[in-house]
């Protein structure tokens, strides 16, 4: 009977409404902004010369679809030389691509281009000799992101980060503000 049908469409209408808000929602909960720690582990012949290094990096990322982001990503990170008297300072400021791989949309993958500001400072015979350049760099990372609540979620990521000789693996620990 047409009143049949009049329950079937609003019961049709009623869900469908249910899965766009849902679904809006879940858009939602990827888009943001994460402040987070890092280490880095330098590669290659940089690594006879740098020690460990360390620093804090600040992320925002804005929904382009279903499983991807568009993210722009800038870090402050300081290493120290082997020897004393030698530090490198580097301003990373990327932008890329981050795509959800799972169903949960908790595990993902990052690609980002862009530059990297290059400081190296040492002390030679109580004299300070400083140099600056700007290198292309390009990152990839593998990530994990863990709910904690409706507007936050612990950011754990590692990655490497190509800067023509001054190369590192590094580590991410972050905090994500949901908007």
């Amino acid at each position: 009977s047409i009143l049949n049908g009049d329950k079937k469409m609003k019961k049709f209408y009623l869900f469908f409404a249910f899965v766009l808000i849902l679904t809006s929602s879940l858009f939602a909960q990827r888009q943001g902004i994460s402040l987070g720690g890092n280490v880095y582990l330098p590669v290659g012949d940089w690594a006879e010369y740098a020690a460990v290094g360390y620093g804090a990096s600040t992320t925002y990322e804005h929904q382009l679809g279903r499983n991807m982001a568009g993210v722009i990503s800038v870090a402050y990170i300081s290493f120290s030389g082997d020897e004393e008297g030698t530090s490198w300072t580097m301003i990373p400021a990327l932008a890329g691509v981050k795509f959800y791989f799972s169903p949960k949309m908790d595990w993902y993958i990052t690609g980002m281009l862009g530059a990297n500001f290059v400081t190296a400072e040492t002390t030679v015979l109580e004299e300070e000799y400083s140099a600056s350049s700007t290198e292309f760099a390009f990152s990839a990372n593998l990530g994990y992101e863990l709910m904690l609540s409706e507007k936050g979620a612990l950011d754990i990521s590692g990655g490497f980060q190509y800067i023509s000789d001054l190369s590192y693996f590094g580590l991410r620990l972050a905090y994500k503000f949901i908007l």
